[in-house]
Parts: C-alpha cells; structure tokens; sequence
C-alpha cells in the first residue's frame, strides 16, 4: 500500500489530530470535574484539577482518563487499518491512528515526563525511587503505543515506508509545539479569549475546537483516499 497525501487531506488530518487531542484534554478536566466537583485552570495541553477538590486522593483517576481515551483510539485506528477490507477503512483507521501521536507518547515518556508518570508517581508514593518510575513509565507507554505503530508499519510499501512513519510520527507533534503550545496558548495567556463560558474551556478553545470540525467536515471524504495500491 502507498499513500496519496493532497492538500485537502493534510487539511482533514491536521483538524482530526487538532479535535483527538482536544477531546483528550476534555476527557481529563470532566473527568476531574465529576470527582471534585469543579473544573480548575486549563489551556491547550495542561490542566489542573480545582484547588477545592472533593476527593483529591482520587484525582488521579483524571490524569489516567486522558491517556486511557487516546491510547484506545489509537488501537480501535490499528484494528480498522488490519481488519478493513476496503482501502478506505484502512485510511480511516491509519489516520485515526496518528492523529492520536503514538510517538508523541513515546517521546513524553523518554523525557521524564507526561500522563502516565504522573499515575505511576501517585500510585507508588512520592519517595519512590524516581529513575524507577520514569523507567517503569518509558517501558509502559512504548508497550501500549509502540506496537501499533510497527504493525502499520509492516503492512506499507517498503520503499516508502520509513518515510511515512517518520512523517506521520514527527511532523505532527513538531506542528502541535509551535502551532497549539505556542501561539494559541501564548495568545491565551494574553487575554485573547481567556472568558469561559462552558464546560471549564477558555472560549478560544472552545471556538478553535468548533473550527477543527468544520474543516474536518468540510474535507472529510479525503480520508478515505489516502491509500492507494
């Protein structure tokens, strides 16, 4: 199988990895919404549970609930891609999957950092050896998110398929840093749409959110064409 990247697809798959990884967050703060009975502060990729927490020793439960929704639809993305007959399965499958950044879990993890280690951290004590725990976090993500990416991988033409993956792995956590972390939360933290009118979301999240899914919609039916014989 090869690829056929058009503009419009790129539109389309920008939008859906924009819409996964809000629902992510929005999966975190509701989550913590329904244990503590309050949303606390946000922006486009961090979160915090209410300083007035009705039970703070079960806030972790939002803190997994993000990874637990992603991680999910990454595997229901890989099943589409394997199990699919048509072409047009499988496309809906492989971009369902990446726009869910598997590597981008990986890379987090590497670091020291992200979702999981967070739930690892709690879960075994505060003095717990911490070389231990982003150990345990490194192996744990790459057991979760690693595979699907291999056995995509393996089903690909084999003249391209480093590239593909590498592209699809890289290029959108890159546009995610500089794009959403950096100039719409740097126009967050200067006021530009910090009112919140629902659901504990700054409104520019909310308006962003609401213009992903109109490009989504509006490019949909390129989806289903990205892989060609």
């Amino acid at each position: 199988m090869n690829l056929s990247i058009t503009w419009k697809y790129l539109l389309a798959f920008i939008a859906l990895n924009m819409i996964a990884g809000e629902l992510h967050e929005q999966v975190h703060i509701n989550t913590g919404y329904l244990i503590c009975g309050c949303y606390g502060t946000r922006d486009f990729n961090v979160w915090n549970t209410c300083a007035q927490c009705n039970h703070p020793a079960w806030a972790f439960l939002a803190t997994l609930a993000g990874p637990l929704f992603s991680c999910s639809l990454m595997w229901l993305g890989t099943c589409m891609f394997l199990k699919c007959s048509r072409l047009s399965g499988k496309s809906i499958g492989f971009s369902i999957l990446f726009a869910n950044l598997p590597f981008a879990r990986i890379f987090t993890a590497l670091t020291g950092r992200g979702d999981e280690k967070v739930v690892l951290q709690t879960l075994l004590g505060d003095d717990g050896n911490m070389i231990t725990i982003k150990l345990l976090n490194v192996l744990l993500v790459s057991l979760i998110c690693l595979p699907p990416i291999i056995l995509v991988f393996k089903k690909l033409d084999r003249t391209n398929r480093w590239w593909v993956i590498t592209g699809f792995s890289v290029l959108p956590l890159l546009f995610g840093m500089l794009y959403q972390r950096m100039l719409l939360n740097q126009l967050l933290q200067n006021g530009f749409g910090a009112d919140i009118f629902m659901i504990g979301t700054p409104n520019i999240i909310l308006f962003h959110f609401i213009l992903m899914l109109m490009i989504l919609y509006r490019f949909r039916k390129s989806i289903p064409g990205l892989l060609v014989k």
